[in-house]
C-alpha cells in the first residue's frame, strides 16, 4: 500500500514535467536546442555520483557519448574535458530530442529521481524500440515501475552494495578453505 503523500508528490511532479516548454515571453525568443550530430551513442543523463563514474569509463574508452546535466558548474566543466553535453533535464521532450535517442545505442539513467526516469524511459522508447536502456533505482517498486515503463536493465544500488559484499565472503572463503581444507570427517554411522 503506497502512502498517500507519494501519489501527491507524483501529481506534482507530473504536473511540473508537463508544463509547456515556453513558459513566459523570454523563453519564446530562446533558440531551439540543437540536435547532436552523434549516432551509435550513448545517451548518459545525469553526471553525479553515479554518472560521473559512468561517463568517465565512456571517455576513457573513447565511446561516443553525450552526457545531459542539470548543473552550470558539472556542465562547464565536462564541456572543458571535451565531452558533448546538453545543459537541461532530460525529462523535457526538446532536451531528450537533442540528444538524438532514434541513433543512440544506448540510454543510461543515472538520475535517482524514479519519476523523472521514467518519463526518460518512455520518450525514449518512442523514439528507439532497439535502444538499449539502463537505469538506476532505489526500491523495487522503482524497478517494477521502470522496467514496466520499458528499460531494459534496472540497477538497485543495495542489491549491487550486497552483491559485492557476498562475492567479497566468497573470495575469501574460497581462500580459507584453499590454505586450510576442512579435516576429513569419518562418519560413524557408515
Amino acid at each position: 500500500m503506497l502512502n498517500p503523500l507519494v501519489f501527491a508528490v507524483v501529481d506534482w511532479l507530473t504536473a511540473r514535467l508537463e508544463k509547456p516548454e515556453i513558459a513566459s515571453p523570454a523563453a519564446a525568443t530562446s533558440e531551439p536546442i540543437p540536435t547532436t550530430d552523434l549516432q551509435d551513442h550513448t545517451i548518459l543523463v545525469g553526471y553525479g555520483r553515479v554518472g560521473s563514474i559512468v561517463g568517465d569509463a565512456l571517455h576513457e574508452r573513447n565511446a561516443p557519448f553525450l552526457a545531459v546535466e542539470a548543473s552550470d558548474d558539472m556542465v562547464a566543466k565536462l564541456k572543458q574535458r571535451g565531452i558533448e553535453t546538453l545543459m537541461g533535464n532530460a525529462a523535457r521532450a526538446s532536451v531528450l530530442r537533442a540528444t538524438n535517442p532514434a541513433a543512440a545505442r544506448s540510454l543510461v539513467i543515472a538520475i535517482p529521481e524514479a519519476f523523472e526516469a521514467g518519463q526518460i524511459v518512455e520518450q525514449a522508447r518512442a523514439a528507439n524500440a532497439d535502444i538499449q536502456i539502463i537505469a538506476r533505482a532505489h526500491s523495487d517498486a522503482e524497478v517494477d515501475h521502470l522496467k514496466g515503463l520499458g528499460a531494459d536493465i534496472v540497477i538497485m544500488g543495495e542489491r549491487e552494495i550486497a552483491r559485492g559484499m557476498i562475492e567479497e565472503l566468497d573470495r575469501r572463503h574460497a581462500a580459507v578453505v584453499t590454505q586450510h581444507p576442512p579435516a576429513a570427517r569419518e562418519d560413524s554411522a557408515a
